[in-house]
């Protein structure tokens, strides 16, 4: 059986099946009248075509129940393709490696080198990676005309004159069906289109794609652009259907820089500022951060890839004080599905390597952290730099509340941001305790930059419940931060937030003393909107008493999108004892 793509030109199934097979058009249409060829839909049959004449949509999936042709395949160490431009601009398989070299129209000529893999396994590989060949018509490729973009020897390869991808909206073919249910929940104000029974998945268009979303009785319901990962089809890009009457990329760029006005005038506080948050600034799958004299761009969605340059094109022309007109700007492809093997996901793409100070530090009001950009380890792509932007108000809360003095107890202190706030506020003691040395050593090395009372901090690397397990009954502390990790190995016992985290709480609650408080996050998603009453189960459990349980959420420059739960970076409460 072979499988592949109709181009982005409407053709008839008689000169699909002739392309796929290098025959006459008259024997492709006899093929398609004995029912060889079938319309597939989320990799699963849909229809079987056969009429020679009909028309196939642009980007439509097809089976074709033949031989694969025979291929003279280039031999020697090294070839040139053609493929859908991989996310990464490089990386390495299981005996191969693979280099961008030219790229247009989201088209990409790539270098195979191999060292040890056949070119079966290297398409395979690719089409895994959504990056199938063209005309690779046995993984999944797209057929344009000229069949295989495969070359050796130093053959030239030729990028095709036809449409490769189905054309963007407003064209009628650059439509995405969805379903009611689907309708219904961009209504509620969900960005994501989630493939389902009626709902396309998304992947015949190039990642990025504006698309019209129609539903089965042609109502439009805004603008989508195509993720085309395995369940999430695409996100939404404006409620209205009419390209010209929606904010342009530029446009939603400078919205974004004016709600954050007050972190970016000259004499800020901060010079560690989200600049771009996704989904609630308009620009779905992609944050961007000002950090000191670097730009860093993370891209958590395919949709996002289409838009960087010019998400950064806007960013430069902001002028933003304090940063320069060119900035250093390193690039994180942080994406959900990815193919096995190393693939270089961190990249300086803008600026010289000279103009990052190494360590690179960030300053908030007179406190210094070190952050770190992902350059030194480009195959292991973090969303994190070492320093959580997005607990800055939180650390301004606890500062406030050490004016009190007392001491203070912080576990999965990480690289001790909410520590260096408690000591600036004016805690007696602070405690950072966590179980990873190279944090705990980060810690200490942004203490001594901030010019913090060292003699009133202790370190101590444990792992949390086993500290407070083994801590004096007698001990109280006038406030604790409990900001855990969604999942970790913690030595012999695996820590998970849905699992551990409310036990954990409650023995927190105990060790307060009256007045005292707790801050307690969580990140992972399915725990959502239900902290406040977890802290009130915890209480309840070592009948301590609250006076008070506030939400502690984030700043201005991570802001919440309603109906969307997933944007938000954390959940936080801040538990007062009575």
């Amino acid at each position: 059986m072979l499988r592949f793509r109709a181009p982005g030109a409407t053709l008839t199934t008689a000169l699909l099946v002739a392309r796929a097979l290098g025959e006459s058009e008259a024997r492709a249409a006899e093929r398609v009248r004995a029912g060889a060829l079938v319309r597939l839909r989320g990799g699963k049959p849909e229809a079987r075509l056969n009429q020679p004449d009909a028309q196939v949509p642009p980007g439509t999936l097809l089976e074709l129940d033949a031989r694969a042709p025979r291929l003279a395949l280039p031999g020697g160490e090294s070839c040139e393709a053609l493929a859908p431009a991989p996310p990464w601009r490089e990386g390495r398989g299981e005996g191969f490696s693979f280099e961008t070299l030219e790229e247009r129209g989201g088209v990409a000529r790539l270098r195979l080198s191999l060292a040890g893999a056949d070119l079966e396994r290297v398409r395979a590989w690719l089409a895994a990676a959504g990056a199938a060949l063209l005309g690779d018509v046995v993984h999944g490729g797209i057929l344009v005309a000229g069949g295989l973009r495969l070359a050796g020897g130093g053959e030239p390869l030729r990028f095709p004159e036809e449409a490769v991808f189905p054309p963007a909206a407003p064209a009628p073919e650059g439509a995405l069906r969805i379903s009611g249910g689907t309708a219904r929940a961009l209504e509620r104000g969900h960005p994501w289109v989630i493939a389902d029974l009626e709902t396309e998945t998304g992947d015949r268009f190039a990642p990025g794609t504006l698309v019209a979303l129609a539903d089965k009785d042609g109502r439009t319901h805004g603008l989508a652009r195509t993720e085309g990962a395995s369940d999430l089809a695409a996100v939404l890009w404006s409620p209205r259907a009419r390209p010209r009457e929606v904010a342009s990329i530029e446009e939603r760029v400078a919205r974004a820089i004016a709600r954050r006005g007050p972190l970016l005038g000259a004499g800020a506080a901060t010079d560690a500022v989200r600049l771009i948050h996704g989904e609630a600034d308009g620009l779905p799958g992609l944050a961007v951060d000002r950090l000191g004299p670097a730009l860093r761009i993370l891209v958590a969605g395919r949709a996002a890839l289409p838009l960087r340059e010019r998400v950064l094109a806007a960013l430069r022309a902001a002028h933003l004080p304090g940063l320069a007109g060119d900035p250093p700007v390193v690039e994180v492809m942080h994406l959900r599905e990815r193919p096995p093997g190393e693939l270089v996901c961190v990249r300086l793409v803008a600026g010289e390597p000279d103009a990052l100070p190494a360590p690179l530090v960030v300053r908030e009001g007179a406190l210094r952290f070190e952050v770190e950009l992902g350059l030194s380890d480009p195959t292991r792509p973090r969303p994190g730099v070492g320093f959580f932007l997005d607990q800055r108000e939180n650390r301004a809360r606890l500062a406030r509340r050490a004016a009190q003095g007392g001491c203070y107890l912080n576990l999965f202190a990480h690289t001790g941001g909410f520590s260096a706030a408690l000591l600036a506020g004016g805690a007696g003691e602070v405690w950072s305790v966590d179980l990873s040395g190279p944090y705990l050593a980060q810690l200490e090395r942004n203490l001594e930059r901030s010019e913090l009372p060292l003699a009133r901090h202790r370190t101590v690397r444990r792992e949390a419940r086993r500290f407070l397990s083994e801590l004096d009954p007698a001990m109280r502390f006038a406030g604790i931060v409990l900001d855990p990790p969604t999942a970790a190995a913690s030595g012999r016992r695996f820590w998970s937030v849905r699992r551990d985290l409310e036990p954990l709480a409650a023995a927190a609650l105990a060790r307060l003393a009256p007045g005292g408080f707790l801050l307690l996050t969580r990140q992972d998603r399915a725990g959502r909107a239900g902290l406040e009453l977890l802290v009130t189960r915890a209480a309840t459990s070592e009948r301590v008493r609250l006076a008070a349980v506030d939400a502690a959420g984030p700043g201005l420059d991570f802001p919440a999108l309603r109906g969307f739960p997933e944007g938000a970076p954390f959940e936080a409460v801040l538990a007062t004892r009575d």
